[in-house]
């Protein structure tokens, strides 16, 4: 090969090199599919938070209890907000709120319904679910136990884990 040609090869081969971009990372946080932030409020001063005693979630046709934050925990004590998931499969998600105060367990349901779209995040991530137009129409009970008196949509698009989604009075 003549002189040339090898600086020709090492030319073309560092230009090739150099305009090689590095790989997308993808990093958990980045890939999750938002989860549904509900904020629990006071019925008689919605500015204000009003914790729960105790609260479960269940979907409606499931023996399990979704989880109710990022660790993972389906029984919270005390506490102003939680983040459930959706379904990805689905433009629908029935939960059963149950709520236990002074040794009394309150169930209410709620159905959430959607449309399911999908966000870019990045080429090593791909896609994600997002869900818009977010309406969640309460099961009024017979009964008159209800603990849930109104449901608030605050935020119809649920694209991230940080906006309050719903609020709900008791």
């Amino acid at each position: 090969m003549n002189k040339f040609s090898c600086i020709l090869l090492i030319l073309t081969t560092a230009v090739l090199c150099g305009s090689c971009e590095k790989d997308d990372l993808c990093t958990p946080d980045q890939a999750v599919t938002p989860r549904l932030v509900i904020e629990f409020k006071d019925l008689l001063n919605p500015l204000q938070n009003k914790a729960v005693d105790r609260i479960q979630v269940q979907e409606i046709g499931s023996s399990t209890f979704a989880p109710l934050n990022t660790d993972g925990s389906t029984t919270l004590s005390n506490t102003e907000s939680i983040s459930i998931p959706l379904r990805t499969d689905s433009s629908r998600t029935s939960y059963n709120l149950i709520l236990t105060e002074d040794g009394v367990v309150n169930s209410d349901n709620i159905d959430f319904n959607y449309i399911l779209g999908e966000a870019y995040v990045s080429r090593a991530c791909g896609f994600r679910v997002v869900y818009n137009n977010l309406v969640a129409v309460q099961t009024v009970e017979t009964t008159g136990n209800q603990w849930i008196e109104r449901v608030i949509i605050v935020e119809d698009q649920v694209t991230n884990n940080t906006d309050v989604h719903v609020q709900i009075l008791h």
